[in-house]
């Protein structure tokens, strides 16, 4: 089912049964350092009722954003990243955060220029959960969000699991 932020988003439900709704609970952090990628991103998530949007313009800003996050309690959902960042790059932050357990069930998704095959390869095998080119348009952007979302629920649900 296409979504369009540009002809506005209805309660819609796609496969797996997820809907606008549940979406919108959802914490994210947009990494890049180009504001006008951050906006687009931000207003494309807020035509899915998405409000609980922080950004960040650097590697470094995003480390200690997702860090301050978990310290209390209160993580992000998801966090996209741009691979070529200053300070650090967002390759360089995925594989930070994917060398401790604590943040397994934060989807990290690659939103980038980097269209390489190679690069691709390299994000998936550092764990990004998904890995979007840009440019990307609101209808696709829309489209990875549920299927990102239907990966968060599989590792909550395996995740509770294994606790219980």
């Amino acid at each position: 089912m296409a979504l369009s932020a540009l002809t506005g988003i209805r309660r819609i439900e796609v496969a797996g049964g997820v809907t606008l709704s549940q979406l919108a609970n959802l914490k994210i952090l947009i990494a890049d350092d180009h504001f006008l990628i951050r906006q687009f991103v931000r207003n494309t998530l807020q035509e899915s009722k998405i409000t609980n949007i922080q950004t960040a313009a650097d590697g470094n800003e995003a480390i200690d954003l997702v860090q301050k996050a978990q310290d209390i309690a209160q993580p992000y959902n998801i966090v996209f990243l741009d691979w070529n960042m200053p300070t650090i790059s967002g390759l360089e932050v995925l594989s930070y955060f994917r060398a401790k357990p604590e943040y397994s069930s934060t989807a990290f998704v690659m939103l980038t220029a980097e269209s390489e095959q190679q690069n691709i390869m390299k994000a998936i095998k550092a764990g990004a959960t998904s890995y979007i080119v840009k440019p990307v348009s609101p209808t696709d952007l829309s489209k990875k969000l549920f299927e990102i979302y239907e990966w968060i629920k599989r590792k909550r649900q395996s995740s509770q699991a294994m606790s219980g």
